[in-house]
């Protein structure tokens, strides 16, 4: 790839994700964005939760980039130079799911622009063959970014969402290998909505599996550093707080890496309903997309790295291959906010089953160990394997409705998907439920969706239970 595709695709793909940095660091020029017992905004400054997604293509595995500083960001009434300590990002694990990256207490107003610098962009993506390759890139670049319309804060909390649209963006070659990027302003979409008082989901309020390592506890909050994204993000408590998994309560949650299930409260600050405990801070996660699986029952698998914390972890080995030894694993389910109501409750065989004999190459899974991650290409000895949330982008066919709101149908994947060049396996059988966040309303056959759930193996075929169905 030339130097100047690589700054094309630079310059369009941080734009915007920083821009919700942006808008969110904008309380550094008024105090800071600690969130230390949530104290309430000053006189007109607003409550703002800066979440960021992704629709990446079906090749994209892994895609990271890094936000500069100082950032200055125009204002109708003037300019705002904003520092904050540069990001690690990875997107491609956000597919179809916002993920929280600060709170802040931002001025109200309006936001016209910015001007930001990034650098040291990666991408790995997989070829016909489903054999991974790596896109790198040293180049930094100073742009300047116009929002067109101009986004508003008021006076109630919000949550900024930044969609980043990484399959409108690449540029392939005749085998379909991403060569480079071809990015404009229809390749992000900025959106905000006020905090919902019930039902959440992931663009105004909720918080679902948002994993990181406690670094400290004060009176019912506890502060947590996230995944490899540099978020450093406030949860409150209260006694309806569920604590489980090696955390009893808030004060064992101390140097923990811990995953939060839980929602924004009407004050725009962070509410963990529950909190799962992983590893201790020596130990580690790491999660990705599996790439083979040896044995029946499993004894190893391959797992391309999208996201992880813990001793050992870094951004480095974002988007590197590892080997996971499961032979002593403990197997599990991450349901999540998951509706599986109609189907007997917790998934398991014969339809959803997650064991050491119905693992298949395509599936996103959490690998846990009490040791820290090794050096790219290592084997981790994994501790837990837990099933996660991914999406599959495809075109509807044979739908069937259901009663309560309920359906099914087969999801045609695409020839590149990376679920079938690992699998082999062109279609998935999708569960929608009453509970299903369903953002395009009726579905009907040769309807190109984008859906996000657990996937399940039965040994023949692909299940999967929706959690979230977008356009």
């Amino acid at each position: 790839m030339t130097g100047n595709s690589t700054v094309s695709r630079i310059r369009a793909v941080v734009a915007l994700t920083a821009s919700a940095l942006i808008l969110a660091a904008a309380a550094a020029c008024g105090g800071g964005s600690s969130m230390t017992n949530n104290p309430p905004p000053p006189a007109g400054n607003t409550t703002t939760q800066v979440k960021i997604g992704d629709a990446a293509a079906d090749r994209i595995v892994a895609f990271e980039v890094t936000i500069g500083s100082p950032i200055t960001v125009t204002t109708a009434s003037g300019n705002l130079q904003i520092t904050l300590s540069s990001n690690r990002l990875e997107l491609s694990h956000m597919s179809a799911k916002f993920e929280p990256l600060t709170l802040v207490n931002a001025p109200q107003g309006t936001y016209t622009g910015a001007t930001l610098t990034i650098s040291n962009p990666e991408l790995t993506f997989l070829d016909n063959a489903g054999v991974a390759h790596s896109i790198q890139s040293s180049a930094s670049q100073t742009m300047n970014l116009t929002f067109s319309p101009a986004i508003t804060i008021g006076a109630a909390p919000v949550v900024l969402s930044i969609d980043v649209n990484l399959a409108n963006s690449v540029t392939t070659d005749q085998a379909g290998n991403i060569t480079g990027f071809n990015f404009s302003a229809s390749s992000f979409t900025f959106s905000t909505k006020p905090v919902a008082t019930a039902n959440q989901q992931d663009d105004d309020g909720e918080l679902e599996d948002v994993t990181g390592l406690v670094t400290s506890v004060s009176g019912s909050s506890f502060n947590m550093n996230v995944g490899q994204s540099g978020a450093q993000l406030t949860f409150t408590t209260d006694n309806t707080t569920q604590f489980s998994d090696g955390v009893a309560d808030l004060n064992s949650t101390l140097n923990q890496i811990v995953k939060v299930e839980g929602m924004t409260k009407a004050d725009g600050t962070l509410f963990a309903s529950e909190v799962e405990g992983l590893e201790n801070q020596n130990g580690a996660e790491l999660d990705g997309i599996m790439t083979s699986v040896t044995g029946n029952p499993a004894t190893s698998v391959s797992v391309l790295a999208q996201d992880g914390i813990g001793g050992g972890m870094n951004s480095s080995k974002i988007g590197a291959s590892f080997s996971a030894d499961v032979s002593g694993a403990q197997f599990k389910i991450d349901q999540g906010n998951i509706d599986t109501s109609g189907l007997g409750g917790i998934p398991g065989a014969p339809n959803f089953p997650f064991d050491a004999t119905t693992l298949k190459a395509g599936q996103r899974i959490e690998v846990e160990s009490t040791n820290a991650v090794p050096a790219a290409g290592g084997t981790v000895v994994a501790d837990k394997v837990k099933l996660q949330h991914q999406a599959l982008n495809g075109t509807v066919a044979n739908f069937a409705a259901g009663s309560g709101g309920a359906a099914t149908f087969d999801l045609t994947l695409p020839p590149d998907s990376y679920l079938t060049l690992l699998s082999g396996q062109s279609s998935v059988h999708v569960f929608l439920q009453p509970g299903t966040d369903n953002q395009i309303g009726a579905i009907s056959n040769t309807n190109a969706v984008r859906v996000r759930g657990l996937l399940f193996w039965t040994g023949t075929s692909f299940n999967l239970i929706a959690r979230r169905i977008t356009p």
